[in-house]
């Protein structure tokens, strides 16, 4: 099973924590050449990597544009190619050690973490030494800080792959030592995850993540958890002991959901089952619409000879918030109400489930290189696993590595939770790489003529729209809405699809008609708001109240150009051409790719006497790679202007 929890709960814990990290670490940076705070320009690998020389700085420089473009693979073996240059460089073997580890490859990298314990515990000897024989100048102290901010980056990664090589080979006291030896660096040593004071935008920098997940507070929590199981692991008898080791020091709801669930699974591999349900459920009371969690629970109050506890667990996460695909599956899994083998059976599982569920939250977030780390050691000491494998299949989506994606996903067998999710995952990732028709035929055959299912339904019809088989697409979602019985507001979606389909066929009525429906379901959808509302004034129709609907969206998303772009259209539509600048120049901003926008930009100023930049507006547009009319279009106002 995969313990799924909420990412805004992920997102504000992160938040909170790396602040806190930030504020006690302090600004740091690396000393030399090598420093992790370059922030070029995003380029694109092969262009990178045309005229680089094979020397240290040029394999160096092509790993980090590798890393910049989340290529896993080839920026681990431009710093392979690095390393072999400087052998004794402590970063490029940290960066080694952490690509290898991100990649897979786990013997080499086990490897590389023997080295980096030896240097770290020599240099710890040296500096030792070298402080009783001398006082330290300020240049020692500048190179004694540098060097401790080094140590202290890749001393709780070390400890933690060794802990887990040693947890899979079942020497639980080793692990135990070494994940010890992690948390006390983390908490004695810590590093700054961002320099100088935090942005909003360094908050929101994937790879901060990423560092939280290496030797920061995710990286706190991991080795926590790994040390409970490798406790129990030990014997059954400690679980006291390891229940003390998961009780959290502070009440946020990321820390409760893992300590809460890792203590309930913990007490549940020690036969506990009383403490062991009450623990998992307050696992759920954090997150309610975690499937695996409440699977555990029922599970083990099932186990328990609790059935009437049980059954009112199913019947709360029947009314939960969670897919509707995982509250079936929870109903027809316990229909017998008898319990079943239990997806946690040793600490290793234990230790895969953290690293499953962590992993995939980090991946969702964009943190490639943490959320790599996480589910290859979730893969190590689980192979095989459906949930991991769906979430490494998450992964490789996010890095374009299609085929690797498609491989992952075909693995996931049939009677598994997340089969169905895997098939309408790979169908998009055929449809990506233009292979529609294999995303079709897929689609079709997971449907089996049940239109019920409404997610599989709802993909097919984006394939078909995505090929322009627009008629195919209001097909399928006539058959899916007519087979609702009761229409709520999770329904919205299927009426805004076929809307828009409708609107592609020029059907203007049932566009309408369809959006009016999607809103009657859900009146404040800022999606549908939009589109309605842009729509009208395209059209010219009902202008007053179209801009407030547009309003209404932009004050629910104000971080959207298309929402802000639809704004500033309608004021361009009455004529209030200055307002329409403002809102339009934001759009611009927001979304500087867009060639609609910033040819919606060059009429507003061309309006306001601005016709300079309207021109140049209007050449930018023709560099985004538009489509044939609005080329047409922009071509035309470039030679003559807009019309009166």
């Amino acid at each position: 099973m995969h313990f799924r929890f909420s990412l805004k709960m992920f997102r504000n814990h992160l938040l909170t924590s790396v602040l806190g990290f930030a504020l006690l670490a302090g600004s740091a940076s690396l000393a030399g050449a090598v420093t992790e705070d370059v922030q070029d320009e995003p380029v694109s690998v092969p262009e990178a990597l045309a005229d680089v020389p094979t020397t240290l700085t040029g394999t160096y420089l092509s790993a980090r544009l590798a890393q910049e473009e989340d290529d896993l693979e080839l920026a681990a073996h431009f710093y392979a190619q690095a390393l072999e240059k400087d052998p004794e460089n402590p970063l490029l073997l940290e960066r080694n050690f952490a690509l290898t580890l991100a990649v897979g490859n786990h013997d080499q990298a086990f490897a590389l973490a023997d080295k980096l314990a030896v240097m770290s515990n020599q240099k710890a000897a040296d500096q030792n030494q070298a402080t009783t024989e001398t006082e330290p100048t300020d240049e020692d102290e500048d190179d004694s800080d540098a060097t401790a901010f080094l140590d202290g980056r890749i001393a709780p990664m070390v400890h933690l792959a060794l802990g887990v090589k040693a947890l899979k080979g079942r020497n639980y006291s080793s692990a135990s030592i070494q994940f010890q030896s992690g948390m006390n660096v983390i908490r004695d040593n810590p590093v700054p995850l961002i320099g100088g004071a935090p942005t909003r935008n360094s908050l929101n920098d994937p790879r901060l993540l990423s560092a939280s997940a290496q030797y920061g507070p995710f990286a706190l929590i991991a080795q926590t958890v790994l040390d409970a199981w490798s406790l129990i692991g030990q014997d059954r008898t400690k679980l006291d002991e390891a229940l003390k080791l998961l009780k959290a020091d502070e009440e946020s709801e990321v820390n409760q959901f893992f300590f809460s669930l890792h203590a309930g699974l913990v007490a549940a591999y020690a036969k506990d089952y009383t403490k062991a349900a009450a623990l998992l459920q307050q696992s759920l009371d954090a997150d309610p619409n975690s499937l695996a969690t409440a699977t555990e629970l029922v599970n083990t109050l099932l186990k328990a000879g609790n059935e009437d506890r049980a059954k009112k667990v199913l019947q709360d996460f029947k009314a939960s918030a969670a897919d509707s695909e995982e509250k079936q599956w929870l109903q027809d899994t316990f229909s017998a109400m008898k319990p079943i083998a239990s997806s946690v059976r040793t600490p290793q599982d234990g230790a895969a489930e953290f690293f499953s569920t962590l992993g995939n939250a980090l991946t969702e977030e964009g943190a490639v290189e943490g959320g790599a780390l996480y589910l290859q050691f979730a893969d190590y000491l689980r192979p095989k696993n459906d949930y991991t494998a769906f979430s490494l299949g998450r992964l490789f989506e996010h890095i374009d590595k299609s085929d690797a994606a498609l491989a992952h996903y075909d693995t996931i067998q049939p009677q598994s939770a997340v089969y169905k999710k895997a098939q309408r995952r790979a169908a998009f990732v055929l449809a990506r790489e233009d292979r529609s028709d294999e995303a079709i035929e897929r689609l079709k055959t997971l449907l089996e003529g049940n239109y019920s299912d409404l997610e599989t339904v709802s993909v097919l019809s984006r394939v078909y729209q995505s090929e322009k088989r627009f008629q195919d697409a209001v097909n399928i979602l006539t058959r899916g809405i007519d087979s609702i019985k009761v229409k709520r507001d999770i329904h919205w979606s299927l009426y805004f699809l076929r809307g828009s389909a409708y609107d592609q066929l020029k059907d203007w009525p049932n566009t309408e008609k369809d959006m009016k429906a999607a809103l009657k379901l859900f009146p404040n959808q800022p999606t549908v708001l939009n589109y309605l509302g842009y729509s009208w004034v395209d059209r010219g129709l009902h202008l007053d109240k179209a801009i407030e609907m547009i309003r209404q969206a932009v004050a629910l998303r104000p971080f959207d150009g298309f929402f802000v772009d639809s704004l500033g259209w309608a004021h361009y539509r009455l004529k209030q051409y200055d307002t329409a600048v403002n809102f339009m120049e934001r759009a611009v901003e927001l979304r500087p790719e867009d060639p609609t926008i910033t040819d919606h930009l060059g009429d507003a100023y061309w309006r306001v006497g601005r016709k300079n930049e309207a021109v140049f507006q209007w050449q930018r547009v023709k560099t985004m790679q538009p489509d044939d009319k609005l080329l047409e279009s922009v071509n035309d106002k470039i030679e003559n202007g807009l019309k009166d």
